[in-house]
C-alpha cells in the first residue's frame, strides 16, 4: 500500500511533463507566427518562392497590355499619312494649297486656298530662270564656282573651285534645285545680284502675279512668297521656254567639270508615271514645307497645271499631287479630254 501511494506522484509528474513537451512547440509556433519571425528551416525558401512566382504572374499580366498600346500608337500615326476624300469623291488634302488647272481653257479644276500667300522654296528658281534668258546667256561659256557661291548654299555636289558650263548649270538648279549653281548663274550673268532680284519683281508685276515677292534668287529665304495661282501661271511660262521646259522633262543628266563627274536625278518624282509630263519643279525649306507644280499632257493635248503648296512631307507631296491629278483627270476634265490619261 505504502508503494502504491510512492509511485503515484512520479507517475503524475511524468504526464505534466508530457503535456508540456506537447503544447509548448504549438504554443511557440503560433507567438513566432505573431511576431512575424520566421523558422530558420523550411519556411523562408518556399516564401521567396511565392514572391518570385507572383512578382512573374503580375509581369504576364501586364506585358501584352504595353504591347497593345504600341501597337495602337503605330496605327494612329499610319492613318495620319494616308490622303483621304470627301463624300463626293474630291481629295482631302494635307498640303495647305493646292490647285488644278485646265491650262488649254484656263478652267479652274481644283483648288484650296488658290489665293493665299505663302513661302515658294525653290519654286523661285523657274522666276530665276526667266530673268536670266533676259540677259541673253551664251550656253558654252564656262563659270569657276567661288567660294560665296558655296557658303551657306544647303547641300550640293559642286565644289569650289569647279569650272562648269552654263548648260549644266540650268540642269542643275532646275533639275536637282541646287542652289550653287543657282548663285554661280546670277553671279556670272553681268547683273548686280540687287538688280537680279529687281528684276524678278518687275517681270512677276507684268505678269500679274498678284502678291508675288522675292528677295533672292534661289528660295532659300522664306520671304518669297506666291500664291497657287501665281506658282500655276509661273510654271507655264516658264515651260514655254524651249531649253527650261526640256530641262524640266529630263530624268537624268550628267556632266563633267574640270574635277569631277556629276550625275543629277531630277526632283520631279512624277517623270516616272505614266502621265506625260510636260513641266515640273519642287522646292522646300523648313517655313515652306514640301511644294510642287507641274504640268501633264493628255492624249487629247489638253494641258494640266497642278501646284501644292506646305505639304508636311517629300511622301505625301508626291501622293496628293497623284490623288489630285488622278481624281481630275476622272471627273474634272471631259471625257474626251480625260480618255487615257489617269494612271
Amino acid at each position: 500500500m505504502a508503494y502504491r501511494r510512492s509511485i503515484a506522484p512520479i507517475a503524475y509528474g511524468l504526464l505534466v511533463t508530457l503535456a508540456l513537451s506537447v503544447h509548448v512547440p504549438e504554443a511557440f509556433g503560433q507567438q513566432s507566427a505573431r511576431s512575424g519571425i520566421s523558422e530558420p528551416t523550411g519556411t523562408s525558401e518556399p516564401t521567396k518562392l511565392a514572391s518570385a512566382s507572383s512578382s512573374r504572374a503580375r509581369s504576364r499580366q501586364t506585358r501584352p497590355r504595353r504591347r497593345h498600346r504600341r501597337t495602337r500608337r503605330l496605327r494612329r500615326q499610319a492613318t495620319f499619312s494616308l490622303p483621304q476624300v470627301t463624300p463626293y469623291g474630291i481629295p482631302r488634302l494635307h498640303a495647305k494649297a493646292a490647285l488644278v488647272v485646265d491650262a488649254t481653257s484656263n478652267k479652274i479644276l481644283f483648288q484650296k486656298n488658290p489665293e493665299q500667300l505663302y513661302p515658294i522654296a525653290s519654286l523661285t528658281k523657274l522666276m530665276t530662270a526667266l530673268v536670266y534668258f533676259q540677259t541673253n546667256p551664251q550656253f558654252d561659256s564656262v563659270v569657276e564656282i567661288a567660294p560665296e557661291d558655296v557658303r551657306h548654299s544647303s547641300r550640293s555636289h559642286i565644289r569650289p573651285r569647279e569650272d562648269i558650263t552654263v548648260r549644266d548649270l540650268l540642269h542643275a538648279s532646275l533639275m536637282a534645285s541646287d542652289n550653287v549653281a543657282t548663285k554661280a548663274l546670277v553671279r556670272s550673268c553681268g547683273l548686280p545680284r540687287e538688280e537680279f532680284v529687281r528684276r524678278m519683281n518687275a517681270l512677276a508685276d507684268s505678269l500679274s502675279l498678284t502678291g508675288t515677292h522675292f528677295v533672292e534668287p534661289t528660295g532659300l529665304d522664306e520671304q518669297n512668297v506666291a500664291t497657287a495661282q501665281a506658282i500655276a501661271t509661273l510654271l507655264r511660262i516658264a515651260a514655254s521656254n524651249p531649253v527650261v521646259g526640256s530641262i524640266m522633262q529630263k530624268q537624268t543628266y550628267t556632266f563633267a567639270s574640270n574635277r569631277k563627274l556629276h550625275r543629277l536625278v531630277n526632283t520631279n518624282r512624277l517623270l516616272k508615271s505614266k502621265w506625260r509630263i510636260t513641266g515640273g519643279k519642287t522646292g522646300f525649306i523648313s517655313e515652306s514645307g514640301y511644294c510642287f507644280a507641274t504640268m501633264v499632257e493628255t492624249p487629247s493635248g489638253t494641258e494640266v497645271t497642278a501646284v501644292l503648296l506646305g505639304a508636311p512631307s517629300n511622301r505625301l507631296r508626291f501622293a496628293e499631287a497623284r490623288r489630285m491629278l488622278d481624281w481630275t483627270f476622272r471627273f474634272g476634265l471631259p471625257q474626251a479630254a480625260a480618255a487615257n490619261g489617269g494612271e
